[in-house]
């Protein structure tokens, strides 16, 4: 039984977060590898002021928006801040499934940034040296995963039963897992009489094929930094992150045939998986000039702990089949047991596991040059490596899931770029970054990478400031109903595009 859980618990895992079998899957992977990309990646997080910049201002200092990028721009603040940021997420996706194409879009409203700076400083001494610090609590959205996906068309080529079929060849019943299980106990495939490592099927034509997809969650980090002042020419910082993540994902995924003796297949999986992760980053800015400031951070890799839960309903519909009809050419009867088929449903046990993820570590280096008082144009340029991802458990062997992610993935180079202009209390910022796709090229030919356009104005009246950002997030990802051996199933290309406007009141004090 403690096998046949194990069994059932890896179809929901593999099946809940749809992805190609390709041969770069190792053969007995959970697809926690998955979540070595889905938790290393943020998405546009901060301040508006950081959000207008599309994510560049590592180097800036004085904005609690860029602690979590480089904790030492807090070494150029001289007086204490508090700020509050909520933010509206736009979500749209098309998907293009078997030539049919389809519109999702949702809507959320969150709370996206919080935080305060408390300023110890001795500038009013004016002495060269150690001229104070800043030690700063701030709390973060870094990343959302709210996401609806539908999509359907008729399939005139293949059925999820044809795929059970051929993952079952050649194993006989009693050797059976996976989805493959789930036909063989609801007689959507048979074992021959006399040769059971092969199978056939009653049900004839093609169905109907429908997804529907939905995810939600998110990861907060809480940053607790310090960044001191040397002479303000050198500014150095360090601080420790603590995150908190939940996700849920459900898929209900629908085949339905006209005329056949099977009206409906359908499953329905939940993953269910909350954990809290800490990091620490380390950081140094120098501004050799006035005009010109240049900075490096490091941020270790987060050690997340996470626990989960799943499971899984499968149900079939049967058109009052009677199995002693199904026969071979001889006349011989295919299924010797007398039933006649109505209503089939089976589930899994729910399935608990704990285990631990490292996901990658950050370098990042960033300058700016400032134009006078007019403005100032900045870049942060970030590595990560996301084959430094790893799993471990008590509860399951993640080798599997550890050479997934050594074969399908790959390091990647960011680029975030961003500009202000200055006219009295005024300002206007704009912004682009370009973040790498974390896929090998030879993966499944899905370009992953994404770009972010962004812009934003605010006011800054002294003790007050208010501060405006809208950034656009788009990216392209695809999802597998089903595959057969040789990885091939049936695809929907995703094409996202999300929106975030954010709001920032800021006071200091």
């Amino acid at each position: 039984m403690k096998k046949l859980i194990q069994i059932m618990g890896m179809v929901v895992a593999l099946l809940a977060t749809p992805l190609p079998a390709l041969s770069q899957i190792e053969p007995g992977a959970f697809g926690y590898y998955r979540d070595a990309l889905r938790y290393a990646q943020t998405s546009p997080f901060g301040t508006a002021r950081l959000q207008g910049l599309a994510g560049a201002g590592s180097v800036l200092g004085g904005n609690l928006g860029s602690v979590v990028l480089n904790p030492a721009g807090l070494g150029m603040y001289n007086r204490s801040q508090f700020i509050l940021s909520p933010s509206l997420n736009l979500q749209q996706n098309t998907n293009d499934f078997l030539g049919q194409s389809s519109r999702n879009e949702d809507t959320g409203l969150e709370l996206g940034s919080l935080g305060v700076a408390i300023h110890f400083g001795n500038e009013a001494l004016n002495t060269k040296g150690w001229r104070g610090g800043t030690l700063a609590i701030t709390y973060n959205r870094i990343n959302s995963f709210d996401q609806r996906i539908t999509y359907s068309a008729q399939n005139n080529n293949a059925s999820i039963i044809d795929a059970m079929l051929n993952r079952a060849d050649l194993l006989f019943p009693e050797e059976l897992g996976g989805i493959e299980r789930v036909g063989f106990d609801h007689f959507l495939i048979n074992p021959v009489p006399g040769a059971e490592d092969l199978y056939v099927s009653f049900v004839e034509g093609f169905p109907l094929q429908e997804e529907n997809i939905t995810r939600s969650g998110r990861t907060d980090q809480i940053n607790i930094a310090f960044g001191g002042n040397f002479d303000d020419k050198l500014y150095l910082g360090g601080g420790i992150g603590i995150t908190n993540t939940d996700f849920f994902l459900s898929r209900i995924y629908t085949e339905t045939f006209a005329g056949s003796a099977l009206n409906q297949f359908s499953l329905d999986e939940q993953l269910d998986v909350s954990g809290t992760g800490i990091n620490v980053n380390l950081g140094v800015i120098f501004r050799p000039i006035n005009a010109i400031r240049i900075g490096a951070s490091f941020t270790s890799p987060t050690w997340h702990s996470f626990s989960e839960e799943s499971d899984a309903i499968y149900t079939s519909d049967f058109n009052n089949y009677d199995v002693a009809n199904f026969l071979d050419d001889n006349g011989d009867r295919l299924i010797t047991e007398d039933t006649v088929l109505n209503f089939q449903q089976s589930e899994t046990p729910i399935f608990f596991s704990d285990y631990n993820l490292r996901t990658p570590l950050k370098l990042n280096v960033g300058a700016a040059f400032f134009i006078g008082k007019n403005g100032f144009i900045t870049v942060d340029v970030e590595h990560l490596n996301y084959t430094n991802s790893f799993v471990s458990s008590v509860d399951f062997n993640p080798n599997a899931d550890n050479q997934t992610i050594d074969n399908i993935y790959q390091s990647t180079t960011n680029i975030r770029l961003g500009g202000e202009f200055r006219y009295d209390i005024f300002r206007l910022r704009a912004g682009y970054a370009s973040i790498g796709d974390a896929f090998k090229d030879d993966f499944d030919g899905v370009d992953r990478s994404r770009t972010t356009v962004s812009g934003g104005l605010g006011v800054n009246l002294g003790k007050y400031f208010l501060d405006f950002a809208y950034a656009q997030t788009n990216f392209n990802e695809s999802f597998t109903s089903f595959t057969f051996l040789d990885g091939t199933g049936p695809t929907a290309s995703i094409d996202n595009s999300i929106g975030k406007a954010s709001l920032t009141f800021g006071l200091n004090f």
